[in-house]
């Protein structure tokens, strides 16, 4: 294959693709609720966020941590508020809080991800038991994501193709999509 570049671009090219795709949907589901708005928000953030890490550029340790540390507090609060499904708010919180570790695990080199270990031959960086249990979550999450993805039934009564930002399925492939980049991220940490 191509070696451990290739990895790097695809991993960015997959995660800046769903955080993309959650920007759109930010934008252009202006009516829906603020908690659909608030997911499409915070998933953008990281889903970017891990292509810029993915693609070797450097996030400020300061400010990634402030970013995703918010983010992961703000995912702990809502789950903790919410009434019904809380299984969002915990891929939220296990994400962010991947984002918060990976980007100070990665504080100590001058590259992102070219200088992890598994991809250039590093030292190894982060405390293996943390990032093995972080690895395990967004693994299970995505797991659990797919698995609601593949039993979910096609909505009855639905009228013609519907525009690509509101279909059913296209969230939850974004975070299967996510959770398993960050799983491949933090295996390569």
């Amino acid at each position: 294959m191509g070696g451990t570049g290739v990895i790097a671009w695809l991993l960015g090219l997959l995660c800046g693709g769903a955080g993309a795709y959650c920007a759109a949907r930010l934008c252009l589901r202006r009516a829906a609720p603020p908690a659909h708005r608030a997911s499409d928000a915070t998933e953008a953030v990281m889903g970017l966020g891990m292509a810029a890490m993915a693609a070797g550029l450097a996030t400020p340790t300061g400010v990634g941590v402030a970013v995703y540390g918010s983010a992961a507090v703000a995912s702990l609060v809502f789950g903790a508020l919410a009434s019904g499904h809380r299984a969002h708010h915990v891929y939220h919180l296990v994400g962010h809080a991947a984002m918060v570790y990976m980007t100070v695990a990665m504080a100590g080199g001058s590259r992102a991800m070219a200088g992890m270990s598994g991809m250039a031959g590093g030292p190894t960086r982060g405390v293996p038991v943390l990032t093995g249990a972080l690895l395990v979550g967004c693994l299970a999450v995505s797991v659990a994501t797919g698995l609601r993805l593949v039993s979910a039934a096609v909505p009855a009564g639905m009228d013609g193709p519907r525009p690509l930002w509101r279909a059913p399925a296209l969230p939850d492939a974004c975070r299967v999509v996510m959770g398993l980049s960050m799983a491949t991220m933090l295996a390569l940490l």
